[in-house]
């Protein structure tokens, strides 16, 4: 068998090949568009209008059915390090009623944190300790859920939810933790 070889059909084959790849990215680069995504999602602590440090709900407005089990996060947003909170939380107990209150990973760290919860018509107090390891005796900061807490509906109603006035933030040193801004929160019960 005989085969013959040129390396001119080899090059005009190439050069085929090579234009044709050429104006298949053309083509493509043409075909591309920067995309533009709208951010409005209004779950995103940036689109709650919310001035940073704050604390907020999330979610900040539930729907739920008498008898049914919700749960609410309280997240902060851009949060400073911190060793300790006193989150005061405000509920219509008429609708509502907590189950349960597990902490977040905002005091996290080697040790789980110690949380101590006292519940009194309308009012939860939730009392959270970053345990110091080798590393630490405080977290980093920053957006995220300090705890969350489990209700369960009652009745029907409109429940807000707001943080009280003896809502703190200690660090380490036992310095206060300014927070700038409170979020609420509405349970809708049916």
């Amino acid at each position: 068998m005989l085969t013959r070889f040129s390396l001119i059909s080899i090059f005009k084959h190439n050069v085929t090949l090579m234009r044709c790849f050429g104006l298949f990215s053309f083509l493509l680069f043409l075909s591309c568009e920067e995309v533009n995504y709208e951010l409005d999602n209004p779950f995103d602590p940036e689109n709650m209008d919310l001035d940073p440090p704050a604390l907020f709900f999330h979610p900040p407005e539930i729907n739920a059915t008498v008898g049914s089990p919700i749960s609410v996060e309280l997240y902060g947003l851009k949060l400073d390090p911190a060793a300790a909170a006193h989150l005061d939380v405000r509920y219509d107990w008429g609708s509502v009623t907590v189950e349960s209150v597990i902490p977040g990973p905002f005091f996290t760290g080697e040790n789980n944190p110690m949380e101590v919860t006292v519940d009194e018509q309308g009012v939860l107090d939730i009392f959270i300790y970053y345990l110091p390891d080798m590393e630490s005796d405080q977290n980093e900061g920053g957006t995220w859920s300090l705890a969350t807490v489990y209700f369960s509906t009652t009745s029907t109603g409109e429940s807000e939810l707001l943080y009280g006035p003896n809502t703190r933030l200690r660090d380490a040193n036992n310095d206060p933790v300014w927070i700038k801004d409170f979020g609420s929160g509405y349970i809708n019960v049916e």
